[in-house]
């Protein structure tokens, strides 16, 4: 009989144990799945810790890693720039315009502003020689039509003279299946 008792309260005490580490991983898994952000509640520091290493000749002063990415309607991706300033130090400034839009390789067509939402700290300062790093959120909206939208990066130089186009501009492609 005491057998039979100490086997039931260890089986007790092991299924108590069990239940417990269940609730840690099904705490664990609800946490991670509650960190999922939308485009709102990033900030721009964080944006441009997430991109990653930019594939760039050390001759580039505007480097865009990734033209292209392929994103979902009420999703959004991250494209990496990376400036590298050949002048004495100086500020910049970063415009970001959804400028086109190709339906089934027909012709280029106006963007409805509300469709693509773009998210991207706009000045930052580089020292001579230096570099930075810079993440563009790019979020679909569920009502987009589908197709090629085209946006035009254009980055200045900010000079005593005013702002000077600083390396040409350059297109993001993003692609709404």
């Amino acid at each position: 009989m005491k057998k039979g008792i100490e086997l039931s309260l260890n089986f007790l005490v092991t299924i108590i144990i069990a239940l417990v580490i269940f609730g840690f991983g099904v705490k664990f898994i609800y946490t991670l799945a509650a960190q999922a952000t939308d485009l709102q509640s990033i900030t721009t520091d964080e944006l441009d810790n997430k991109i990653g290493q930019l594939l760039c000749d050390s001759t580039d002063r505007i480097c865009i890693g990734i033209d292209k990415k392929t994103i979902q309607k009420e999703k959004f991706d991250i494209f990496g720039i990376k400036v590298i300033n050949i002048n004495p130090g100086s500020d910049f400034e970063m415009l970001i315009t959804p400028t086109g839009h190709i339906k089934n390789n027909g012709p280029i067509m106006p963007v409805d502003s509300g469709k693509i939402k773009i998210k991207y700290r706009q000045n930052f300062f580089i020292d001579r020689n230096g570099e930075e790093s810079l993440g563009v959120g790019v979020e679909v909206s569920k009502d987009a039509e589908s197709g090629t939208y085209i946006l035009d990066v254009d980055i200045k130089q900010i000079t005593s003279t005013g702002a000077e186009p600083y390396a040409g501009l350059h297109k993001l492609y993003v692609e709404v299946p």
